[in-house]
């Protein structure tokens, strides 16, 4: 499928028009998606763009009904739908994407002084064009604006393009199109000059000095001014006769050619593909190229500029400019663009009675000065948007690049600015950063040491130098020491303390803190608090005791100001160092231990709603009401169960140590015993014994049995999974010995049962079946349904392991009965496994492979790893017996994958199998 926007609006799928049915709107959205092809826009965006003026009440209804049709008509695939907007994926197949392209590689080989590729490939591009862009939506703001962009590339192409013909010395016949270009552009002066070089050059001198006269006196009457410094140049070679009037012009309108690039750093190491990343930018120009490097403080985004810049200099030749905008200076004075423009215009040596007053006079002074030449523009440290946008060149040949901590958005939606996020460094360039500030054989002597130093720096390379300094002025200590040194630091941000503020971590990080406004500023310190490694936004909303609506915003600003990253939807990450500083500032904040308090009941009661979800069986705990400012994320089902424990299970179990460190001795066992079923059922039972042994010291401490008696099952059912069956015992018979302390006969019940299992693993099943039919009968006396048919199950099957299948059958039908009466999904895939193990054993094969697949369906939707994979071990079983050879090895193939993920030992044995 092809898409035409160079001209009237056009699909085509095999070269046969696809109409765009519907309302007129529905074409407006997907010339609106076209226009920023390739990258996500905002909904509020798109309906700007498709209403312009004030939007429908239903606005965000009716664009979700036009992008749907949208999608019907191209395909699914094409439009993806994000948290807040959509995108539309053309694979490069959309005439502007083309047309740049095109322009970039003509534009690389003019640089290169090949004029006959140029001339060729940039004349392919302006022959994309069928008439101006987007032709239909002039009065839609966003697709006007880009319309606008791509005209004003479509004329740096021209003018490149003239440029190649003019050195091939094809004058006479671009003499036409450029007298049509100038009578649409007569201000345009780059293309008057072309022009007058054209006529010049084919003999017509007296032609090409009428054409400056023209435009002198065109710029007298309309704007009152003077021809720039280079067409008066032009014009005055051309009265003289000379025979490269152009040489002379170019001389004359820049007596200096600023060389203002800051020196390459000569230890600049690593950052490979980010400069690859860079070069692919390069080319590919809208009217104005920004490459804006964001990332966060320390992470070497000036070094990057500089070392990149210092590469393309060569491919400006009318001269490179710096300026560092300041905007984190620690002293909190950001630079003025108006004052930057005017060092810009000493830089080029233009006389000062030729340089305005005013501040917007020189700014415009300084665009006008760039119009027509290629010059590169690095801008450091900027601040926002709004400080970069008056030094950005109006022309198509010179290139802007910022630096800045935060994403520029608004240089990326109204100027068309490419963005490069700029991480940490890898392990290999940060060792290597090391081995050129210590020397390769200290490095290479401490390899491990090496590698430790740059994990603790959290491999910024700011903080890498500043402790490499430190190593290199103490020859005589080992890497070892130093790493040491670093591991042992209670205060690890003391330790980068530098000399002054551009080199002190600290320093460096507090400057994009200070410039937040206050409530992101408490919202960033109390994310310290955060044991992490991610945040959803209800716990950061929990943090600050806010609304998600409220914390949203402030999360998004401290994501621009790179203080934390948002690595997925909704989800916020910081790195090591930034945590520290985080964590230092909330030390101090009086709310500290209110907000780890409701932290804490955001994700209690959030595991104790899924684990229930997950598990209905399970009785419910008794919880504290959460406290004031809590917010609370709603589940309605198992599967969001699943997915919410998935995306929260790194955090779940640093919570609970966090909790058992901070004193909140009932969150941190509450928390655990919300974790033990998914741990159960996903096979995570290395975390189980960690939450559960970390929540017992907890439990302990609180001196509550209870809490000790739900802790001992956790540590004792992952020891079971584990094949760990005297600890599995030994811990049961503590439970049990609490229960029978606290008079609890359903906690006996329970225990007793699940001994009933481990002594199944000892191949004992005749214990099995009596510690079962123990449990079964305190069950009944106490009216437990859910308990009378676990038992029933667990009776069913040791009676099959003894070989009494028929008996078997009968205590599995009555559990399946019970489970269904109770609504237990997860209890009726236990009961049809023990059903099908009994079913095969008696040889009705059919009956068996049914019993089995009902099973399967059921642990596969409650994310039960560990029985599915049980479960497809005797599948495979009943279907070798009933001659299915293939349909086995389907089945012992995954359930092997699954043994083999979770480390199940039976992984050998199915192996032997296949």
């Amino acid at each position: 499928m092809e898409f035409y926007v160079l001209g009237s609006l056009q699909v085509t799928d095999d070269g046969r028009p696809v109409s765009i049915g519907g309302a007129a709107k529905v074409r407006r959205a997907l010339a609106a998606l076209l226009s920023r092809a390739g990258y996500q826009v905002s909904t509020d965006w798109l309906i700007t763009a498709v209403w312009d003026d004030v939007p429908p009440t239903s606005a965000r209804r009716n664009l979700q009904l036009y992008v749907h049709r949208l999608r019907r008509t191209l395909g699914g695939e094409r439009i993806a739908a994000h948290t807040d907007g959509y995108s539309i994926d053309v694979a490069g197949r959309l005439d502007a994407l083309r047309f740049r392209e095109l322009a970039a590689a003509g534009t690389s080989a003019l640089d290169d002084g090949d004029a006959v590729t140029a001339a060729r490939t940039l004349r392919a591009a302006l022959d994309l064009w069928r008439g101006p862009a987007f032709a239909e939506f002039a009065d839609s703001g966003p697709i006007a604006e880009e319309a606008g962009r791509l005209e004003l590339l479509r004329l740096g192409v021209y003018e490149r393009w003239a440029e190649a013909e003019l050195a091939l010395g094809r004058h006479g016949s671009l003499v036409p199109e450029l007298v049509d270009l100038v009578a649409g552009h007569p201000y345009r002066e780059n293309l008057r000059a072309q022009l007058m070089l054209a006529l010049y050059h084919s003999g017509r001198q007296d032609e090409a000095l009428r054409a400056y006269r023209e435009g002198r006196a065109l710029l007298n009457e309309q704007l009152g001014v003077e021809p720039g410094p280079r067409l008066r140049r032009l014009h005055e070679a051309m009265l003289r006769g000379d025979a490269h009037p152009e040489r002379s012009a170019l001389a004359a309108a820049f007596p200096r050619v600023p060389r203002e690039l800051p020196p390459d750093l000569p230890g600049f190491v690593g950052r490979a593909e980010a400069v690859r990343a860079l070069d692919a930018m390069s080319p590919d120009s809208g009217p104005i190229v920004i490459s804006s490097i964001s990332g966060t403080a320390g992470v070497g985004k000036t070094a990057l500029a500089v070392h990149w810049a210092h590469r393309i200099a060569h491919r400006f030749p009318d001269g490179q400019l710096y300026a560092n905008l300041r905007g984190f200076d620690p002293s909190g004075e950001v630079a003025d663009p108006a004052a930057i423009a005017r060092e810009f215009l000493d830089a080029f040596a233009i006389p000062a009675d030729r340089i305005p007053a005013d501040a917007t006079a020189q700014i415009n002074l300084y665009r006008s000065l760039l119009a027509d030449k290629r010059v590169l523009v690095l801008l450091d440290n900027a601040r926002d948007a709004d400080q970069v946008r008056p030094l950005l060149p109006g022309s198509y040949g010179s290139k802007v690049v910022v630096t800045s901590r935060t994403e520029l958005t608004g240089l990326v939606v109204t100027q068309g600015a490419q963005r490069l996020a700029l991480d940490l460094m890898t392990a290999d360039e940060a060792r290597g950063l090391l081995a050129r500030r210590l020397g390769t054989d200290r490095v290479a002597a401490e390899p491990e040491a090496a590698d430790e130093i740059a994990d603790l720096c959290a491999r910024l390379p700011l903080a890498l130098a500043v402790i490499a300094a430190r190593a290199a002025a103490r020859p005589a200590d080992g890497l070892a020491v130093i790493a040491t040194e670093l591991r042992e630091a209670q205060d690890r941000l003391a330790v980068f303390a530098g000399q002054d503020a551009a080199t002190d971590v600290r320093a460096v990080l507090s400057w994009s803190y200070r410039s937040l406004d206050p409530p992101a500023a408490r919202l960033f310190r109390l994310l310290g608090l955060h044991p992490g490694p991610e945040i959803c936004m209800a716990s950061a909303a929990s943090l600050a005791a806010i609304p998600v609506s409220e914390a949203r915003p402030l999360l998004a600003e401290l994501t621009r100001a790179s203080l934390i990253n948002e690595p997925s939807p909704g989800r916020y990450a910081f790195h090591d160092l930034l945590r520290a500083y985080a964590s230092e500032l909330a030390a101090g904040d009086d709310d500290q231990g209110e907000a780890l308090g409701r932290m804490a009941d955001h994700y209690v009661h959030g595991g104790h709603g899924a684990a229930l979800l997950l598990n209905p069986a399970r009785t419910p705990i008794d919880l504290d009401r959460s406290r004031p400012g809590t917010v609370h994320q709603p589940l309605h089902a198992s599967k969001e169960a699943l997915d919410w424990f998935g995306a929260e299970h790194q955090v779940l179990v640093a919570m609970v140590d966090l909790a058992v460190a901070r004193g909140l001795d009932r969150r941190a066992w509450q928390l655990a015993w919300t974790l033990t079923s998914y741990f159960d059922w996903q096979g995570h039972w290395r975390d189980q014994l960690r939450t559960s042994g970390a929540a017992l010291s907890a439990a302990v401490r609180l001196g509550d049995p209870y809490a000790q008696a739900h802790m001992y099952r956790g540590l004792a059912r992952a020891h079971t999974r584990l094949r760990e069956y005297a600890a599995a015992t030994a811990n049961y018979e503590h439970a049990l010995e609490l229960y029978v302390t606290l008079g609890d006969q359903s906690g006996q019940a329970d225990i007793l049962n699940n001994l009933a299992g481990v002594f199944h693993y000892y191949g004992r099943d005749d214990l099995s079946l009596q510690y079962a039919e123990r449990a079964l009968a305190i069950y009944t006396s106490t009216g437990d349904l859910i308990g009378q048919a676990r038992c029933l199950n667990d009776i069913g099957y040791a009676n099959a392991l003894l070989g009494r299948y028929d008996e078997a059958v009968r205590h599995c039908r009555r559990a399946l009965e019970r489970y269904q009466d109770l609504d237990d999904p997860h209890g009726e895939a236990d009961a049809w496994d023990s059903l099908g193990y009994a079913y095969h054993n008696l040889g009705e094969h059919q009956q068996a492979i049914d019993a089995y697949q009902a099973a399967l369906a059921a642990f596969e939707d409650s994310g039960d790893r560990a029985n599915q994979a049980a479960t497809l071990d005797h599948l495979g079983d009943s279907y070798e017996a009933s001659g299915r050879r293939q349909a086995a090895r389907d089945a012992w193939s995954r359930a092997y994958a699954i043994y083999d993920d979770l480390g199940f030992p039976d992984a050998d044995r199915l192996r032997a199998k296949l």
